[in-house]
């Protein structure tokens, strides 16, 4: 996967150019566009795959205690990817609260309304990196800031528990907000923290992503179908870079040559793996995964194409139009939600 930068792109972009759209407060988000990571098997690190159950030791095969290390960080990094694909991006929370509630909360201005995050973007992180870091497999990028986060996410628990209750029960409404004013800048330090130590988690486990990626392609027997599984994520994660600049240079022909031939490697590596992958009879089951997979260049080439077409001018739309749909913005969130069904197909071991 491309590394994660702390900050979106896109967004920024977005705000240079539509100051409607602005943000004043963008603070250590991971890049949405190619934030999916991939799970990892056993191939990725040097054992092949084979029929044989990978706990029984074959012939030839290295020692059992040498396979568990093997097998305890695969098991241990996808419980990392499992985190960092679906919890909370506290670099995005935080953005959003500080756009909204200091104006909120100023003073003399009546408390209508309070609202907090879940408790499960808290408890989702703590479960899942404990988890992670029980395994004995060091991975100081990951378990450094994996550990940051945890202490991180402990100090914020019952500052957020407690504010949770107070929204809850409405008793901005009986303190006319005293609370939340005394109480929100400490939420919003302690979010800060979980960012700060999500950001590197983030950095960490993309250029790790990265590796394990390349390592696949670049290790697989040429014109096989797990050569062409491997290209497939390759080209769809650089596929996924060059759309955020695409994006965010609002659809320029300089920055859509090299996302159109990136997603036309994408489309290849799909259309050979679909052979490969039809000669061994896929699972009947999985007949939706030629859609998730074709639909992120599908999307991609959509979004080129009407950039060409001048939809992504401004001035040929009127400034109502561009308020309510924002076709840049539009073609960038058709393009990031097909990236992630494609992710998501390709951690599906039973389809790919």
């Amino acid at each position: 996967m491309t590394s994660s930068t702390p900050v979106c792109e896109f967004a920024q972009a977005m705000e240079r150019r539509y100051p409607h759209t602005r943000k004043e407060n963008k603070v250590h988000s991971r890049n949405r566009l190619a934030a999916l990571l991939m799970s990892i098997s056993l191939s990725l690190i040097g054992c092949d795959k084979s029929d044989a159950p990978q706990n029984v030791v074959q012939p030839g095969s290295p020692p059992q205690q040498q396979m568990s290390a093997e097998q305890a960080e695969v098991e241990k990094y996808n419980k990392y990817v499992k985190a960092a694909n679906y919890g909370a991006d506290f670099g995005e929370l935080l953005e959003s609260r500080l756009n909204e509630y200091p104006k909120k909360l100023a003073p003399g201005k009546k408390l209508t309304s309070y609202d907090l995050f879940t408790a499960y973007s808290i408890n989702g992180w703590q479960q899942n990196l404990k988890e992670a870091l029980a395994i004995e497999s060091p991975m100081p990028e990951l378990d450094e800031p994996a550990k940051g986060m945890l202490d991180a996410l402990a100090r914020l628990e019952p500052i957020h528990a407690e504010l949770e209750n107070y929204a809850q029960s409405k008793g901005f409404l009986a303190d006319d907000g005293k609370k939340a004013r005394d109480m929100e800048p400490a939420l919003e330090a302690g979010m800060k923290d979980v960012a700060t130590s999500q950001a590197a988690f983030f950095d960490g486990i993309s250029k790790r992503d990265d590796i394990n990626i390349r390592t696949a392609f670049e290790s697989a027997e040429k014109d096989s179908q797990a050569y062409y599984r491997a290209g497939i994520v390759v080209y769809a994660k650089e596929s996924a870079r060059l759309a955020g600049e695409f994006f965010k240079n609002a659809g320029s022909e300089e920055k859509a040559k090299p996302f159109e031939a990136s997603l036309n490697k994408t489309a290849q590596m799909i259309e050979n793996w679909d052979k490969k992958s039809r000669a061994q009879k896929r699972p009947i089951g999985c007949v939706s995964i030629m859609n998730d997979l074709n639909g992120f260049v599908g999307k991609g080439r959509e979004a080129i194409s009407d950039a060409r077409s001048g939809n992504y001018k401004r001035e040929n739309s009127s400034e109502m139009h561009w308020r309510v749909a924002n076709p840049i913005k539009r073609g960038y969130d058709d393009v990031q939600s097909a990236f992630g069904r494609l992710i998501n197909s390709m951690n599906n071991d039973e389809c790919i």
